[in-house]
This record gives C-alpha cells, sequence and structure tokens, in this order.
C-alpha cells in the first residue's frame, strides 16, 4: 500500500510540475517580451526582478509542488474516495456539456471563496509568520513567484480541492479544464504585467474581476486584493484597495497611452 501511494505522489506531483512549467514558460515567455521590449506594456512595479529572487522562488516551488502533489494520495489513502463523488469516466455518470460547464463554474466560486478566506486568514499576524511570509518574501512577482510558498500554504491551498471533491459530482473533463485554467490564473495574477483590456475595471462584469494589477498591489503592500478569480468577496468585505480602479487605469498602460497621444 506505501508503494502505491508514493507512486501517486509521485505521478501527481511529476504532472503537476510539468503542467506548472508549461504554462509558465510561455507566460515568461511573454514576461521577457515586455520586460526587454516594453512595447504597449509596462511593468507594474518599477522594481526589477533578479536572479536571487528566481533562484529562491524556483527551489520553495520544487518543494510546495511536492506537498500539493501528495495532498489528495495521502487524503485518498485515509478514506477521501468513499466520500467522494468523483467519477472516473464520463459513462460512469451521464453528464451532458450543460451541466459539467456548471460544475467547473462551481469549482471557480468553490476555489476562489476557499482562497479568499484562507488567504485572510493566514495573514493574521498570529499566523502570518509560520504560513504565508514564504510567499510574500517576493514583493514584485513574475510567473514563478505563483507557487513559491511554504508547505504549510501548500497544503492549506490544497483544501479547495477536497472541498470539491467531497460536495461535487466530478467527472473527467471538468477536473481536466479546472487543473489548467487554475494554474493558468494563478500564473497570470503574478506576472508583473496586465493583459487585461485597459477599462476592465469599470466594465459592468470585469469589475468583478480578479486582475494581475490587484494582485500585485496585494503584494507590494502586504494588504487588501485577497481573491482568486473574482473580487465578489473583497467588494463585499470592503478588502479591495481603495484605488484599485485609479491603479488599474494606469498601471500597465502607461506606455500604450504615451503612444497614443
Amino acid at each position: 500500500m506505501l508503494e502505491r501511494l508514493l507512486d501517486r505522489i509521485w505521478y501527481n506531483t511529476v504532472h503537476g510540475a510539468w503542467e506548472y512549467a508549461a504554462i509558465a514558460g510561455v507566460f515568461t515567455l511573454l514576461w521577457l517580451w515586455w520586460h526587454f521590449r516594453p512595447g504597449s506594456r509596462q511593468r507594474l512595479q518599477a522594481k526589477r526582478v533578479g536572479l536571487p529572487q528566481l533562484r529562491r522562488e524556483i527551489l520553495t516551488t520544487v518543494a510546495s509542488l511536492v506537498v500539493i502533489g501528495s495532498v489528495l494520495p495521502v487524503a485518498y489513502a485515509l478514506g477521501l474516495r468513499q466520500y467522494s463523488p468523483f467519477y472516473d469516466a464520463l459513462d460512469d455518470y451521464q453528464h451532458g456539456w450543460a451541466s459539467n460547464a456548471c460544475v467547473l463554474l462551481l469549482m471557480l466560486v468553490i476555489q476562489d471563496t476557499w482562497f479568499y478566506w484562507t488567504h485572510r486568514l493566514m495573514h493574521h499576524r498570529w499566523l502570518f509568520r509560520w504560513t504565508h511570509v514564504t510567499h510574500h518574501r517576493s514583493t514584485n512577482t513574475n510567473p514563478w513567484s505563483t507557487y513559491s510558498i511554504s508547505p504549510v500554504e501548500a497544503v492549506v491551498d490544497s483544501g479547495a480541492v477536497i472541498v470539491m471533491l467531497l460536495v461535487l459530482p466530478l467527472t473527467f473533463w471538468p477536473a481536466f479544464i479546472f487543473s489548467w485554467l487554475n494554474t493558468s490564473y494563478a500564473v497570470y495574477t503574478h506576472l508583473g504585467y496586465e493583459i487585461f483590456p485597459q477599462g476592465l475595471s469599470r466594465h459592468w462584469l470585469g469589475r468583478w474581476i480578479n486582475t494581475s494589477t490587484a494582485h500585485n498591489t496585494h503584494h507590494a503592500r502586504g494588504r487588501y486584493n485577497y481573491g482568486w478569480y473574482f473580487l465578489f468577496w473583497d467588494r463585499m468585505m470592503g478588502t479591495l484597495s481603495p484605488d484599485y480602479e485609479t491603479h488599474y487605469s494606469k498601471a500597465g498602460f502607461l506606455a500604450a497611452s504615451a503612444k497614443s497621444r
């Protein structure tokens, strides 16, 4: 049984590392392009990201990916499987595409809600040092800052997937799409550049969407903007940075604005 558990941990870790490396690699190419040829985008912070920061982030990322890859195998070994309505194939539970889309949307909501509240909790002065300080050593982020977190935070962040497995009738495709989308969005929010349109923060729908600008501000200030995908909780709980819309309309778009004049 132990050998099977270790095999599953190894598989999950390698798969997670490959997925993250592929996504972060693509964003890094974009990051490098804008870094050396600013064009229509400028850095969200003037501060540069140095090699010591990148080395530290990659080393801590390796450890966190091992922990993340271990959480589900250990949870299943402890009996989670019997309480989880996960169906290994679409034939096992006849979901249509509309149902799968609804499940995927619920996964995003659960992830965002879990992350917002645990993220705020980890910012408590009694917990910050033991859970979240590793991640906040990167005050200016880049694609490799995403999973530069402590082992404790890696376990806490993985809790959202446990909740999904317990409350949602998951099948392969929603889980697969969520995995890639979740990592992609996490890397985007740590990109250090903004890729969404300049007017997004004032749009009736866009004002509820979390952005790289919002999360970069969180790292720079150590407070505000705790969400993952959305700004629902931040707006409702009064934790959105007061100058977010002004900041978003200017940060990262200065080159484009100058070019248009």
